[in-house]
């Protein structure tokens, strides 16, 4: 008698929980279906577009968005379709009104009407678009991979918006005809963004002029001389910023920046030598004889060819690039203090442009390498273990041409979403070369050019000056043959100069066959192009 009402209340007990779980379950199932109709309810949401912070250059013109492409929003009611057909996938769009969906679709053409209303939405990356190494790109999801982009990602992320639409629709999701649509903008619109010292116009005319030479993997940098603000820094070859993936394997590594890289520097760091010669009270006249070549502990170090230049003082051996010259110029340096200079000048050190975008630091031979006299030899015209990258030839042609030392920079300033303007503070300089010196580093580097071995780098519209630079640089192409990095480095005008230009070549056969043209191409459009501008 026990055992069974105990059995009958266990029995109670378990149908009490089986029925209660039930009541739940249908508790819960309401609620979800009440939740989601009213959600349903409340409107059917289409997004047409979003934006990200905008990337200006020094005059605020754009670097991103310069594209617009047209995106319609449609009502899906059955006279839609007679709009949409020929514009529309039309069996895609077709299922989409059957079954009451709203959505929005990229157009040819501007419609508007009471059930079809087209956006304009910026496209962040057009086909003709300037500095792709620089400004960077996205990700799918909107994120900076590389450059500003990446540099500024928060700041530019803070500044996006996003355009949508939203229809009134049934219980069960469709679009309530008769019913207004609600266009919302969320900061869609906003002017806030990165302004860099890049010049849009100058960046073009030295994309061009890369374009146009034969230099097929290389760079080009122009810097502003009073500012040190990079004007234009072209890298070569481009790549496809809406195809990124088409380049990650493709030859001459379009997807790396070559201003920011390091080479062998050859020819063009003996004008840092001389400059550093005269500045410690070694004349010009300093002279040497040339016989082709010299041999120092042994080792044998030859000019160009081995051609024997005869006797030359400084002018002279900068106009044929005489390695020998050099060589014995440097004997009378103490290298330890040339050292600490050539770093105080930037080299053997990284630049940094802005937080996130810097330069390699390059390599600089330490004293204890340059205890052995053939490092040193190395050293005088260029070759050994120095690496220098292109923004460093930058600054220390600053110097050559100003007498100063600059940080080179990539921001002018910020803009606030209505578009003002907070300009960053100009950098300040350091002189390291007298008047004197800046005076007869002017004139013997635009004699380089007038009758030295510069003869690409001469203009009949201005007075250029510059060096020429072919380096050995160790690396080897698939058929076992060395490639040559080579340079143009200089300024324009040689008497009162107003840019830095720098022009590399990868793999070049010599820096004026290959770098001088371009030099001289730069610097004659921008002038060119600044006249035409003032008129």
């Amino acid at each position: 008698m026990f055992r069974s009402s105990k059995r009958i209340l266990s029995l109670y007990m378990l149908f009490t929980l089986c029925f209660m779980a039930i009541l739940a379950r249908i508790a819960y199932i309401s609620f979800s279906s009440y939740s989601d109709a009213a959600n349903t309810a409340s409107g059917k949401v289409v997004e047409i577009g979003t934006t990200r912070g905008k990337i200006y250059d020094r005059n605020k013109a754009l670097l991103v968005d310069n594209v617009k492409k047209l995106v319609a929003a449609v009502t899906p009611v059955a006279t839609a379709k007679e709009y949409i057909s020929g514009i529309f996938d039309g069996e895609v769009y077709a299922k989409s009104i059957e079954k009451g969906y709203p959505f929005a679709a990229e157009v040819t053409s501007e419609i508007d009407n009471e059930l079809i209303k087209t956006f304009q939405v910026p496209v962040r990356y057009g086909e003709d678009d300037v500095a792709s190494h620089v400004v960077g790109y996205v990700d799918a999801d909107g994120r900076g991979v590389t450059g500003v982009e990446r540099a500024f990602d928060k700041e530019l992320s803070a500044y996006g918006g996003r355009l949508s639409v939203s229809f009134e629709v049934d219980a069960v999701g469709r679009v309530l005809a008769g019913m207004d649509k609600t266009v919302t903008d969320e900061n869609f619109n906003s002017k806030g963004g990165v302004m860099l010292t890049l010049d849009k116009r100058i960046q073009q005319l030295t994309e061009e002029a890369l374009e146009q030479s034969n230099i097929e993997s290389g760079c080009a940098l122009v810097m502003h001389i009073n500012s040190g603000d990079i004007v234009a820094m072209a890298s070569d070859p481009d790549f496809d910023r809406n195809n990124v993936s088409s380049s990650l394997d493709a030859e001459n590594s379009p997807l790396v920046n070559k201003a920011l890289s390091s080479y062998s520097a050859g020819s063009v760091f003996k004008s840092i030598v001389a400059a550093y010669a005269l500045e410690n009270g070694i004349s010009e006249d300093f002279s040497h004889n040339c016989e082709g070549s010299v041999e120092i502990n042994g080792k044998r170090f030859i000019c160009y060819g081995e051609t024997a230049h005869g006797r030359l003082t400084m002018a002279g051996a900068l106009q044929k690039s005489c390695n020998t010259y050099f060589i014995k110029l440097f004997e009378r340096l103490p290298y330890e203090d040339f050292l600490s200079f050539c770093r105080e000048l930037g080299f053997g050190e990284v630049i940094e442009l802005c937080e996130g975008i810097e330069c390699e630091s390059g390599r600089l031979p330490d004293e204890e390498t340059l205890a052995f006299e053939g490092n040193r030899a190395n050293l005088a015209f260029g070759q050994g273990e120095l690496l220098v990258t292109p923004l460093q030839l930058v600054k220390a042609y600053h110097a050559l041409a100003m007498g100063t030392v600059i940080e080179p920079r990539l921001i002018y300033g910020f803009c606030d979403a209505q578009g003002k303007v907070t300009r960053e503070a100009e950098m300040p300089t350091k002189r390291v070369f007298s008047e004197a010196t800046v005076s007869k580093m002017r004139q013997l580097l635009y004699e380089v050019t007038e009758k030295g071995i510069a003869t690409n780098a001469k203009s009949s519209l201005m007075k250029l000056a510059g060096k020429t630079g072919t380096a050995e640089s160790g690396v080897y192409n698939e058929n076992g043959e060395e490639l040559y990095r080579t340079w143009f480095a200089g300024f324009y005008p040689a008497n009162n100069p107003h840019y830095i230009v720098v022009v590399l070549n990868e793999d070049g056969s010599g820096g004026n066959s290959d770098c001088a043209p371009v030099f001289k191409n730069i610097c004659e459009w921008i002038a060119c192009d600044s006249l035409r501008g003032s008129e």
